[in-house]
């Protein structure tokens, strides 16, 4: 139940929870990528040395194949991207001045490009009715 709280989201009173939605995420993208049964996974926290405190979060899981990547950001809305390689030697790059520019396309990459086989993106959003 939500409560007194109206939800904007066009889904009536409730709204899906962002941890059902992140499950979703997880298992759309192609089986054969996360059917590894070990992963070397590393965190690294890119922070913005160009102006204020803002961070990114890179969680990467490499396979004997191919390789994960999480991108947790606190730029604006909460947000996580995730992308799916099929190389274990792919890697992500931060432009800080694009992609905190009014036009960030090429901000944050994953290289090699053709190497992607799976993006997806979630925002969660500061109000939550559920």
């Amino acid at each position: 139940m939500c409560g007194s709280v109206e939800c904007s989201w066009g889904w009536g009173h409730c709204a899906p929870s962002p941890l059902l939605l992140w499950t979703l995420l997880l298992f759309a993208a192609p089986f054969g990528l996360l059917g590894e049964k070990t992963r070397q996974v590393s965190l690294e926290v890119i922070p913005n040395w160009l102006g204020p405190l803002q961070n990114l979060l890179h969680i990467r899981a490499v396979g004997t194949n191919s390789t994960l990547h999480y991108v947790w950001s606190s730029l604006g809305p909460l947000a996580v991207v995730m992308v799916a390689t099929n190389t274990p030697h792919s890697t992500l790059s931060v432009n800080w001045s694009l992609l905190l520019s009014p036009e960030p396309d090429g901000g944050l990459m994953v290289l090699p490009k053709d190497s992607i086989q799976f993006s997806s993106a979630l925002v969660f959003t500061r109000g939550s009715c559920c």
